[in-house]
């Protein structure tokens, strides 16, 4: 018991390291950031979402920007759930193909965000 406990203590410490690095490079790639590079970001990731099919625009834009469950689309939509998941997820993996040199600043943009919608 009194192994698996210092055990779990250093593991938690370990994590709270890396917490505290992760936010360190976040904070400095804030700081590095700037409205040319958001701009940009916002530009790419229209055009992409302009590229996806119909279905999987409209069911993602509705998650992600208007905050509605799967089954509320689902419903509205007149389809399953389970074409709503599949719909978004196809959304999902073609937006990371297509904005993978922007994945850093995605990464900064959605903890921004969360961080955000904490306070």
């Amino acid at each position: 018991v009194y192994h698996r406990s210092i055990n779990i203590i250093v593991q938690n410490e370990v994590k709270l390291r890396a917490h505290a690095i992760y936010s360190e490079r976040i904070q400095s790639m804030l700081q590095e950031t700037d409205v040319c590079q958001l701009n940009e970001l916002s530009k790419r990731l229209k055009e992409a979402l302009d590229e996806l099919p119909d279905t999987y625009r409209e069911a993602f834009i509705m998650s992600r920007y208007k905050n509605m469950s799967y089954k509320e689309i689902a419903h509205l939509l007149s389809v399953s759930p389970k074409t709503i998941d599949y719909r978004i997820q196809q959304a999902l993996k073609t937006l990371r193909v297509k904005l993978k040199d922007y994945l850093p600043l995605l990464l900064l943009l959605i903890e921004l965000s969360e961080e955000a919608s904490v306070h």
